[in-house]
Order: C-alpha cells, then sequence, then structure tokens
C-alpha cells in the first residue's frame, strides 16, 4: 500500500521534472536554429515548448493507462482503463490534480531557488562579508554580471500559462477543482512576476505585441477541448451508470 502511494504521488513530480527538462531542450532547440528578430524566437520558443509540455502533461498521463483493444485501431494501448470511470478519477484524475497544485507553487520554490543561488555567488565573491563593493572581480562588468538580477525570459512563463489553461478546459469538466487551482497559480504567478520586474530582473527589452497576440489567439482553442472532452464524460456510462461504480 506504501508503495502504491509513493509511486503515485511520486509521478507528478516526475512529470514536473520532466516537464522541466522538456522547457530547457526547447529552447536550447529553438536559440539553435537561430531566428532573425528577438520577438520572433520567443514566439517560436513558446509555442514548441507549450506543445511539449502540453504532450507530456496531458495526453501521455491520458494514454499511458488507456486501454483502446476494443476500438477498431487499438495503437498497442493495452492499460487498465477503457474510459472515463471511477478508476481513471483514482489514478489519472488524482496525478493530474497533484501535478497542478505543485506545478501552482513550482514558481514560488523556482523564485526562491534562484535568489538563493545568487546570494550565494555574491557571498562568495564578496568573501561572505557584508561590505557591498568588496569583489573578487577584476572587472566591471564581472562584478555587474553577479550583481546584476537574471534576464526575463517571457517564453517559458507563456508557455506554463498556456499549460494550465488546455489542461484545465481538457478535464475541467470532469474536475472541475482544476478551475479553481489554474486560478490560483495565476495569482502566484502575477505576484511573483511583479515583485520580481522591480526588485529581480534587468531591464528588459522592448517587445512589440506579436508574442501576446499568439498567445491570445492560441487560448481561444482551449474550450474546444473543454467541448470535446467535456461531451466525451457527460456521454460515458461507465462514468454516469452506477452499474460500474
Amino acid at each position: 500500500m506504501y508503495k502504491v502511494i509513493f509511486w503515485t504521488n511520486a509521478l507528478s513530480y516526475i512529470i514536473i521534472g520532466l516537464n522541466y527538462v522538456l522547457r530547457e531542450a526547447c529552447i536550447a532547440l529553438i536559440n539553435w536554429i537561430g531566428y532573425s528578430t528577438e520577438t520572433k524566437r520567443l514566439e517560436r520558443t513558446t509555442m514548441l515548448t507549450f506543445y511539449v509540455l502540453f504532450l507530456n502533461t496531458a495526453f501521455l498521463l491520458l494514454m499511458v493507462n488507456a486501454n483502446m483493444t476494443e476500438q477498431p485501431i487499438s495503437f498497442g494501448l493495452t492499460g487498465p482503463i477503457s474510459d472515463f470511470n471511477s478508476n481513471w478519477f483514482r489514478i489519472t484524475g488524482n496525478t493530474l490534480v497533484s501535478t497542478m497544485i505543485f506545478n501552482a507553487y513550482y514558481p514560488i520554490l523556482e523564485f526562491f531557488m534562484y535568489y538563493g543561488m545568487r546570494l550565494g555567488f555574491r557571498l562568495l565573491d564578496s568573501g561572505c562579508g557584508l561590505e557591498r563593493y568588496k569583489t573578487k572581480q577584476t572587472s566591471i562588468q564581472g562584478y555587474i554580471d553577479i550583481h546584476a538580477g537574471p534576464a526575463y525570459l517571457m517564453h517559458f512563463k507563456y508557455s506554463t500559462i498556456l499549460n494550465s489553461v488546455f489542461v484545465t478546459f481538457m478535464f475541467g469538466f470532469g474536475i472541475p477543482i482544476l478551475f479553481p487551482i489554474t486560478a490560483v497559480t495565476f495569482l502566484i504567478i502575477y505576484v511573483i512576476e511583479k515583485a520580481s520586474f522591480y526588485y529581480s530582473y534587468k531591464l528588459p527589452p522592448s517587445y512589440d505585441e506579436r508574442l501576446s497576440q499568439a498567445v491570445l489567439s492560441t487560448c481561444m482553442w482551449a474550450p474546444l477541448f473543454y467541448l470535446g472532452f467535456g461531451y466525451w464524460m457527460a456521454s460515458s456510462k461507465q462514468l454516469t451508470s452506477n452499474d460500474y461504480l
């Protein structure tokens, strides 16, 4: 029993960790390809990262336990769950909610983690002293690089927001608690980013509205997932009939 509880809860953290690795891989890939403008590079990075995160968080988690042996094409999926039933909510639904909850407070952990790393490098540079201008650097730029804040990376912030929106709309009909969880996620992101703009980040470059418009245009497709999967859940006899409980 403890083994099952451990792996059920650990799976949500594994998904978040894998999302972090995939995010960094997508950013590195787009940077390697290169684009003519900074805004275009950010737009491509945002969309690619979102597609990969959404596939890993929503679809792979949905398909790993799916059983499609009764369908015309099974795709080799012979898992224990054949539809949206009580087993799906106990196994996949529980993991999905745990993942979204961790995704909500992860920005707080990430902020303090990177702040602690920067503070550690600054203490090492000053010899663990309290003198602000005491440094081991031999150039002004080296001192600035250590004591300045991080660059504002807009792309993976947008991809995280898009992933939360689409996962919530995809499964929100059957798991309505995803909506308040996502609302809290947006509130935390807003507060953390607002504070970081004033006290942490470097002054970001001037971006045009292309990236924001692309994100808003992508969000307009989210209700289609809500309608499609909502109809699927509402019409599932394994979900609505007491014979299958």
